[in-house]
């Protein structure tokens, strides 16, 4: 697990956006509003609003998906597969 803040920087200094999902029900996530892109300063603003945001680097590969928590302020690492997290994954790779 790591930190949100520490996590966004990261992505932040390579320049990435990221595909960005919200919980909505039934443990499914769906496409943020615009499409799912955002760049991380979007990011960081609507982190105001949800509680469970899965996100993951445009360039990235399936096991890139993070879960983003923002009332305790942590990321993990998740498999996402078709809208849902289907497992946490190493927990050391965030």
């Amino acid at each position: 697990m790591k930190n949100i803040t520490a996590f966004l920087d990261q992505i932040e200094k390579q320049h990435r956006s990221v595909a960005c999902w919200v919980y909505s029900e039934n443990d499914s996530y769906t496409e943020i509003d615009g499409g799912g892109i955002l760049s991380i300063s979007k990011l960081r603003s609507t982190l105001d609003h949800h509680l469970h945001i899965v996100v993951k680097p445009i360039e990235s590969t399936s096991l890139d998906a993070h879960l983003l928590l923002p009332e305790i302020s942590m990321v993990v690492p998740v498999q996402f597969i078709n809208g849902k997290v289907s497992s946490f994954t190493d927990l050391n790779a965030a």
